[in-house]
């Protein structure tokens, strides 16, 4: 995977750390946003630290997948800042007087419960020399951010051997993001968690780290988040004798953007093909959000996701309430009228879903979907409070299992929805997955009874 880079807008930094002594072993590490050193030159800020004590399980399981990203819970809720932290792993072996810094990471914190908080651990990897935990370092007791004794830690990593200054380089381009809270950043993340969920219908697997689905050059970032994909362009319109996704709409739209992902490998096999479509007006600077399609042209399976920004309470507000009401006034008598067969099982014939995320920017270093939930929209217009809901995983399951989405959908009512999107909502993304694996519940199955 390609290593992200300054994005365009962001500025640069470079960030001089000795972590020897002075006038020695001073590196330097581009980015994006602004880093000081550890120690020597530049000392105004320094990496954000936390201290994590997994257990000796899951250090066995870090060390045989490091490229793995763990979530896992953790005594200290307080965490005051929710951007990435460099990780601080210990191992005691059970010996607390004996503990010792067994590696590095990113660490970053997720929801709290009611007597912990979940924290997901990325890039971790095992120091090939051990750093002895020793002197009067006030570590926290119960792990978590380091807010008060930030260089007793630092202390411990100097003098530092070559293999922590190298895992130190290698991570701290990963602390900082370029978190983008604008409106084109947020259609961004949302473009992106809407290309991440889809993939895995299609079958791209959740753990291909190296996917090109995933890879994405900050530097040309565009209207879209497709126009940083590594993935083949191909022509204009889809137009490879497959689908033709025509524009019929007297305003022509401002941008569109397509990328075609196949893969013909037995252990994952996947065709399909992405449109990003950005009216003239959101183009132009006008709000606007996005609405993600998914269709499975073999079944003609059609699977729609409206992106929604609920308030911190989680309420919706009643203007997109009333936009969703009128969208769905056009797609959702398709679940009627295209009902499925007798015998075909459904938890759901409604095509339209609704996403909503956690608040959180986009980032330029995230390569997984974002956090929040999946509510059917009838729940949505009949619950006063978003409760039960769908996670990613289980939605995307669930869709590639044929249980949720509206079968036997003609291309060109499609077409006429995708329209629709473009000029109310802004920006409309089209996943056209052409795979011939079946969408049929239970499909390739036989019983004996």
């Amino acid at each position: 995977m390609t290593q992200p880079t300054s994005p365009e807008g962001h500025g640069s930094y470079t960030a001089r750390y000795n972590l020897i002594g002075a006038g020695d072993g001073v590196e330097t590490v581009s980015g994006a946003g602004q880093m000081a050193g550890i120690h020597g030159e530049a000392d105004d800020v320094k990496p954000r630290l936390a201290v994590l004590r997994p257990s000796q399980h899951l250090l066995n399981k870090i060390d045989k997948e490091p490229t793995k990203e763990w979530s896992y819970s953790q005594p200290c809720r307080d965490w005051p800042e929710v951007r990435p932290h460099l990780a601080v792993l210990l191992s005691s072996g059970g010996q607390p007087q004996t503990e010792q810094i067994w590696g590095l990471g990113v660490v970053r914190p997720a929801h709290a419960t009611d007597e912990d908080r979940k924290v997901i651990l990325t890039h971790a990897r095992r120091l090939r020399t051990p750093v002895p935990v020793t002197g009067s370092a006030a570590l926290p007791p119960a792990g978590g951010p380091v807010t008060t004794a930030e260089e007793a830690v630092w202390d411990l990593l100097r003098p530092a051997t070559p293999d922590v200054e190298s895992e130190i380089a290698r991570l701290l381009p990963l602390l900082d993001e370029g978190a983008d809270w604008t409106d084109p950043g947020l259609r961004r993340r949302d473009e992106r968690d809407a290309l991440l969920l889809f993939a895995k219908v299609a079958g791209v697997a959740a753990s291909a780290s190296s996917s090109p689905v995933r890879a994405w050059d900050p530097r040309k970032p565009g209207l879209s988040y497709l126009a940083g994909l590594t993935g083949d362009a191909v022509q204009s319109m889809l137009g490879d004798n497959r689908i033709q996704l025509s524009w019929r709409s007297p305003e022509k739209p401002s941008e569109m953007l397509h990328r075609q992902f196949q893969s013909h490998r037995a252990s994952q096999r996947y065709d399909f093909e992405v449109a990003s479509i950005t009216s003239r007006a959101v183009a132009d600077g006008e709000p606007g959000s996005l609405d993600a399609y998914y269709y499975h042209c073999d079944s003609q399976t059609l699977v729609v996701l409206r992106y929604l920004r609920a308030d911190p309470n989680g309420k919706i507000t009643p203007r997109d309430l009333h936009m969703i009401r009128r969208f769905h006034d056009l797609i959702g008598p398709l679940g009627d009228r295209f009902a499925p067969s007798d015998g075909d099982y459904t938890l759901s014939n409604d095509p339209l879903f609704v996403r909503v995320h956690e608040q959180v920017p986009f980032t330029t270093t995230l390569h997984r979907t974002s956090s929040g939930a999946i509510y059917p929209y009838q729940q949505v217009m009949g619950a006063g409070t978003l409760i039960r809901h769908l996670v990613p995983t289980d939605f995307s399951r669930l869709v590639r299992d044929g249980w949720l989405g509206t079968r036997q959908v003609p291309f060109d009512i499609v077409q006429h929805a995708v329209e629709t999107s473009v000029l109310t909502v802004g920006v409309a993304l089209v996943i056209l997955d052409f795979s011939r694996r079946p969408r049929a519940n239970g499909a390739g199955a036989t019983l004996s009874l």
